[in-house]
């Protein structure tokens, strides 16, 4: 644990968002931009645990439905509120990319941030928001890594299910062929016991069959 603590202390030093320009509807839009080592499920998980942190449920309806909420490549999240900036109302846009083909589990978020009707903030024209946006960004570092390690906690956890499952299955399995051993072992004791008496039964009608012979007429 104290690794993961290490680890994950350094990663926060280290990452941290920066402003980029992407194209969003054919126009190149101010964003923030923030490479995390980790899948793209994770980071799009991450996305979600964020948002419900501060009090945004990202599901408004159906299994999914805000994956489904997807413009030019963007998660789309309407009417998002930031604590610290009060009770004003944002448009978010995440849009999240595997880094490359050779680094599968890294991935590249972005992020644009809209104070409604695609009016795209950037750090020159409101810098508080900017600021904001920025500190909620880098909070993903700590956050994606807690939420991977939730990930392989709850993956572990079904591995150990699965292998008890296993386990109770052979044990039962076991019970199983204990007593079809012992009912064959009561059955091959009652056949042995059968031949006896079946010898002893072949023994009796020879000497009846003898018996029978003696009194021939010669």
């Amino acid at each position: 644990m104290l690794v993961i603590i290490l680890a994950t202390s350094i990663m926060t030093a280290r990452a941290q968002s920066s402003y980029t320009t992407i194209q969003y509807n054919k126009n190149m839009q101010p964003a923030l931009v923030l490479e995390l080592p980790y899948s793209t499920n994770d980071v799009e998980g991450t996305i979600l645990e964020k948002l419900k942190q501060i009090g945004y449920n990202p599901e408004t309806q159906g299994h999914l439905f805000w994956k489904k909420n997807k413009t030019d490549g963007f998660y789309i999240f309407s009417n998002v509120v930031l604590p610290s900036l009060g009770t004003q109302k944002l448009d978010m846009y995440f849009k999240v990319v595997q880094k490359n083909n050779e680094e599968k589990n890294n991935s590249t978020l972005y992020m644009l941030v809209s104070s409604g009707n695609e009016n795209f903030a950037s750090p020159d024209v409101d810098s508080t928001l900017w600021s904001s946006s920025k500190s909620f960004l880098n909070s993903f570092v700590e956050k994606t890594t807690a939420f991977n390690l939730e990930q392989t906690i709850a993956a572990q956890e079904n591995t150990v299910k699965d292998s008890q499952k296993k386990l109770e299955n052979l044990q039962k399995d076991e019970k199983d062929l204990a007593d079809k051993i012992k009912k064959y072992e009561n059955d091959l004791a009652t056949n042995q016991n059968n031949q006896k008496d079946q010898q002893q039964d072949i023994e009796n009608q020879k000497k009846l069959l003898e018996n029978l012979k003696t009194k021939r007429k010669g």
